[in-house]
């Protein structure tokens, strides 16, 4: 018994540092396992508790660190689910969870974690999908806060944007654990890594869709038959049957798409009649032990693709998909504001969304997941809205033919939506009339074959090519949100695009991006462009201004190594994100800053606002405000959309004339002395 619960205090340690701290960046003083706190459980000791302040060992700060608790789990190693060691564990928990007046605990045996009700003793599901992970510390907040008002609750609802049915931190951390797997196997490369990945991880999605919908059949194999259940099931069969599973799923026309990426697996797995397996019996059973953990992935909440990319792809294969690549959090916020007004289905009011240089597809993903949470808000998630997602609403077009097939994917893990993904050159395809009523993209730059469409330059640049191509294939009123670097927004040379284009439509938004946004992809200036077309009978420039915003801090370091910054108020806010939901220390959930900002904020009557850098220091510039059509249609101007220009112009230093002599002079002191080779 003794070195059972030696090797249980290890494993918890070993869980704390690996899983809580580096995975899930608990701040590790705000985490003590195996300590007796006699005033609230007496002599038991709680395996693990999470607060929102530091427990000072010396000071012995009980009181302050208990009452403001998050978390208790028992942890309990080498137990199954179920067992007498796990259902004791439960009994303890429902004990001391009720002396350190938590509304919920945790059992966890390190591979599984369980969440309970400690008033009905019923597992807590979030979104209807069991919690089958350790969450962070936001999510641990929202399941304290919603248990303390509804103690009878188990089934806890959130549509905030910094969460998800699997947190990305969790999914990040299986993803380690599958770095850890890979160890021994022999990819050819990270490309080969990354469709294998995605491809394991589609196999266990596609029975999720198939109970989804409706259509799973239990006569046929499925993912969760691989292993019969069984956590101790031999690897070779586990392998047999994935073989079984993937032959059957490339027979059903559902599934007919993605063909390659399994078959890619396959072979991976059991090898051909020339080739041994690139992977072993007992590594398939590990990776499918990782894979099988993460489960439920549908409506997960952020993008797989882009996840698995960003864990397996090097630095020099990121610079080179930088071309097409988005960091999602910023796909989710730009296409949220353009999105904004579509809060409910309304089957007589369909629209439809494009991005006509697609990629992976991080836009349309994110476009779909917000109509879908919008929709589920509302309640007007019907069949209806559900067919409408899944087959209308979603087009995407890349020249590349790879791309198109990992958007199809990407769509389908999201929720579906990739029936209208094409493989061609949007700037050269014939669109035969065809219109849109949303358009959002980051298109390539760079010198191009094709000229652009502008009446007033001429210019073969691809990104002049991809704004007037946007603007073409709008509809009269549609809305459009395009990437564009800093040059087309402020180059002299051409003032006459931005002219025509405020003659063809009405810009209503500009959001400056950090520099380092995309980095290491590409350290380009850019910026967000919203924009609505008017109609061909109106040719006068707005007289609306336009309302300009800087972002200087997005949650990512300032450099190119773009590591997160996780600097928070005594609220919990970002203080250094301004893209990012976020659940305050009450567990409630709030907007992003740019959000609750967006169209409305105006800093020029306090001459800015102040903010900090990811290091703590303090600024104070001005972020936003509406700039008036007066100051942009100014000949001294050349039409000029760049927000730095108005919000944080320039002011040079000028120096008099007898100041410079005197510089000049010294200066030449100073290079004679280095002739002469004496040290000054």
């Amino acid at each position: 018994m003794a070195q059972k619960k030696k090797q249980e205090a290890l494993g918890v340690t070993r869980f704390i540092q690996e899983v809580l701290v580096n995975q899930l960046s608990i701040p590790p003083n705000q985490i003590v396992n195996d300590t007796t706190f006699p005033q609230y459980t007496i002599s038991k000791r709680p395996d693990l508790l999470i607060s929102e302040f530091e427990y000072d060992r010396e000071k012995k700060n009980d009181r302050e660190f208990i009452e403001n608790l998050v978390a208790y789990a028992e942890a309990k190693d080498d137990c199954s689910v179920g067992d007498s060691d796990w259902k004791n564990a439960i009994k303890q928990g429902k004990v001391k969870s009720g002396k350190l007046k938590l509304p919920y605990f945790i059992v966890t045996n390190f591979k599984t974690t369980i969440f309970y009700n400690a008033k009905t003793g019923k597992e807590i599901k979030l979104n209807k999908n069991p919690i089958r992970e350790f969450q962070t510390i936001d999510i641990l907040r929202l399941i304290k806060n919603r248990l303390t008002k509804n103690s009878n609750l188990d089934n806890i609802l959130t549509n905030v944007d910094s969460l998800s049915v699997i947190s990305e931190a969790v999914f990040n951390k299986k993803l380690w654990e599958l770095a850890k797997s890979y160890r021994n196997i022999k990819f050819d490369n990270n490309s080969q890594k990354i469709d294998f990945t995605i491809g394991f991880i589609s196999l266990e999605y596609f029975e999720e869709k198939e109970e989804i919908v409706g259509k799973k059949d239990k006569n046929k194999i499925y993912w969760s038959n691989c292993s019969n259940g069984t956590e101790n099931y031999p690897a070779e069969k586990i392998v047999a049957n994935l073989s079984m599973y993937i032959e059957r799923l490339e027979k059903v026309s559902q599934f007919s798409e993605f063909v390659d990426l399994m078959e890619k697996v396959r072979i991976a797995i059991v090898g051909t009649k020339t080739e041994k397996p690139l992977v072993n019996e007992d590594e398939v059973k590990q990776i499918y032990d990782v894979i099988n953990s993460m489960r439920p992935l549908h409506g997960c909440g952020f993008d797989l693709f882009g996840a698995v990319y960003e864990m397996f792809a090097s630095s020099k294969e990121k610079k080179e998909f930088g071309e097409y690549f988005t960091r999602r959090h910023y796909a989710h916020i730009l296409a949220k504001l353009l999105l904004l007004n579509k809060t409910y289905f309304d089957k007589d009011s369909k629209f439809r969304i494009l991005d006509p240089a697609c990629g992976t597809g991080g836009f349309l993903t994110e476009s779909f997941k917000i109509l879908h949470a919008a929709y589920t808000k509302t309640k007007t998630l019907n069949k209806e809205a559900i067919k409408f997602l899944e087959k209308d609403c979603f087009w995407g077009i890349d020249v590349k033919k790879e791309n198109i097939s990992r958007t199809k994917l990407n769509m389908f893990l999201v929720g579906d939506g990739h029936t209208n993904m094409i493989d061609d050159n949007s700037l050269i395809k014939d669109f035969d009339g065809e219109m849109w009523d949303y358009i959002i993209t980051n298109p390539p730059y760079g010198a191009g074959t094709i000229k652009a469409g502008a009446t007033k330059i001429s210019s073969n640049r691809t990104e002049i090519a991809f704004l007037c191509k946007v603007i073409d294939l709008l509809k009269d009123g549609g809305m459009a949100c395009i990437i564009l670097p800093d040059g087309i927004l402020e180059n002299p040379s051409l003032s006459g695009l931005r002219e025509e284009l405020l003659e063809k439509c009405e810009v209503y938004g500009i959001v400056s991006l950090p520099k380092f946004a995309f980095a290491p992809y590409t350290k380009e200036k850019t910026y967000a462009v919203y924009l609505r077309k008017k109609n061909k009978a109106i040719t006068k420039i707005q007289k609306n201004p336009i309302w300009m915003y800087i972002i200087d801090n997005d949650g990512l370091a300032n450099s190119d190594k773009r590591f997160p910054t996780k600097l928070r108020n005594n609220r919990n806010g970002w203080m250094h994100d301004e893209i990012s939901g976020w659940v305050s220390t009450d567990g409630e959930e709030m907007y992003g800053l740019l959000e609750e900002r967006w169209l409305n904020f105006d800093d020029s009557a306090t001459n800015g606002t102040e903010w900090i850098t990811e290091k703590g220091e303090k600024m104070k510039l001005r972020k936003g405000g509406y700039i008036e059509m007066s100051k942009i249609v100014n000949p001294k101007t050349y039409y000029c959309l760049l927000p730095e220009y108005y919000l944080r112009p320039f002011e040079p230093n000028f120096i008099t004339e007898k100041q410079l002599f005197k510089e000049a002079h010294k200066v030449e002191k100073e290079l004679e002395v280095l002739l002469d080779g004496k040290v000054p």
